[in-house]
């Protein structure tokens, strides 16, 4: 997101509200995956991979809320 720097608040906000949607749809995913893993290596690289997803996902929120605040929404 290093060209969302340079856009304009508003933009910012919309590529950043669409790069949070696809974060929480591939957190979604991958804790399905999770929850049908059958092997504890498997397991224990979903739980790594979901809970990197969350911190994005928490980053992201973030990142929109101050996004919302600039533009008074």
């Amino acid at each position: 997101m290093d060209a969302g720097n340079t856009a304009e608040p508003h933009d910012q906000f919309h590529q950043t509200t669409g790069a949070l949607d696809v974060i929480v749809l591939l957190r979604e995913e991958m804790e399905q995956w999770l929850e049908e893993a059958q092997d504890d290596s498997k397991r224990e690289a979903l739980e790594n991979v979901v809970g990197h997803l969350q911190a994005m996902e928490e980053e992201y929120k973030h990142r929109c809320a101050s996004l919302r605040e600039k533009l008074a929404l």
